[in-house]
């Protein structure tokens, strides 16, 4: 393969790695000198306070004497930390480091105990594939651990090594989680972690493999991004849990796969569907899919079948009420017209048009007002009634 190491390239790499545990070791130098030029410079301006100190007590001058008090105590606060800090350095156990033949001999032994050694020459990265990995009936596949050369030692590094699935089957609850102990390609090492640390500053890289690959091929729920017992399954699409077969609701409407508390039936049909395609009718006010929703013929109003089916829409009710309102009306705008009639012929009368409009029934009212005229006598006085 092309990124397989061989002769020449397997003495780079050894060289590459041991350079950069060798720089290592002189950061702790350097650290460790830093922290002790600290102290001394603490150390030295406490001197000066002490002269000063001795100046101010023998002259009485009680003032200054309080503020080089107060200096001096923050001095002290300085040195506490700085010397606990730099004790704990210096008092780190010291790793040989290996020579180049030794790393050459790591990195054979790695090769030859996983079937062949990977590196990524742009990236610095080297790498071992391991075998497929199946835990507890569950098939996790095939995984890459990555060691990134150039982050030896380096604390500001994200991550020193990744572990890559190759064949991934995450987990339903995580798509990030590929293995139960790794989340986004990261190794949670759990007790294993201080002797991966101590094979890397060591040189020993096929020690540093073996152990990962331990932690990849063993499994303990209590340092689980997710256990076994959540890994397969279908997830519900809308809160996210995991259902096993019989837990597991699909909805006819959108064809995706609920749990029972975000799923529920049509009021219709009684297929089951997810709480998102469930529609209240306004009607009825049931909870029906979109496939038992229609619209009224009338005023385009969304309602189930059955309400639509049983003429039940606000609209159909309103129409009687309506109807009638029309002949009430028709029936006020004759008796206007009417009105107006007879006030424009000087009547000022409110006769029934029909009546109006008969000759027979006019001719009767004009001789029963003859008969009325002819049975007042007019004496001058007023008008008196006679009697027949």
């Amino acid at each position: 393969m092309e990124n397989e190491l061989s002769g020449r390239r397997l003495w780079q790499v050894a060289g590459a790695i041991r350079d950069r545990l060798h720089a290592v070791r002189l950061s702790r130098f350097h650290k460790a000198q830093g922290q002790i030029q600290g102290l001394a410079s603490d150390l030295a301006e406490l001197e000066s306070v002490r002269r000063k100190l001795s100046l101010c007590v023998a002259r009485s001058w009680t003032a200054a004497a309080g503020s080089l008090m107060d200096e001096a105590a923050r001095l002290f606060r300085s040195l506490n930390f700085t010397s606990k800090d730099a004790e704990l350095g210096l008092n780190k156990p010291e790793v040989a480091i290996p020579n180049v033949r030794d790393v050459l001999e790591e990195l054979l032994q790695a090769e030859e105990e996983f079937e062949g050694l990977r590196y990524y020459p742009e990236d610095q990265i080297l790498a071992i594939v391991t075998d497929t990995i199946e835990l507890e009936g569950i098939y996790l596949g095939d995984f890459e651990v990555q060691l990134h050369i150039a982050a030896l030692g380096d604390p500001s590094f994200r991550s020193l090594y990744r572990v890559v699935a190759l064949d991934p089957h995450p987990s339903v609850r995580n798509e990030a989680v590929t293995h139960p102990h790794v989340s986004e390609e990261r190794l949670c090492a759990g007790d294993a972690g201080a002797a991966i640390d101590t094979a890397l500053a060591g040189g020993r890289i096929c020690d540093f493999f073996i152990l990962v690959r331990s932690v990849l091929t063993n499994y303990n729920r209590d340092s689980a991004y997710v256990t076994l017992e959540d890994w397969d399954g279908a997830a519900c699409h809308d809160c996210g849990s995991v259902m096993g077969e019989d837990d597991t609701y699909y909805c006819t409407s959108c064809d995706n796969d609920f749990c029972g508390e975000c799923s529920s039936c049509c009021s219709r049909c009684d297929e089951t569907t997810c709480l998102g395609c469930l529609e209240t009718c306004p009607v009825c006010e049931d909870s029906v899919c979109s496939g038992c929703m229609t619209r009224c013929p009338e005023c385009g109003e969304r309602l189930c079948r059955r309400c639509r089916e049983e003429a039940r829409c606000p609209c159909l009710n309103e129409e009687p009420e309506t109807q009638e309102e029309e002949k009430h009306d028709a029936d006020t705008s004759g008796i206007e017209d009417a009105s107006e009639r007879g006030e424009a012929d000087g009547t000022g009368g409110t006769r029934d048009p029909d009546e109006a409009a008969t000759p027979v029934a006019a001719q009767a009212a004009e001789e029963g007002a003859g008969e009325d005229r002819a049975s007042v006598h007019t004496d001058g006085l007023g008008e008196t009634a006679l009697l027949p």
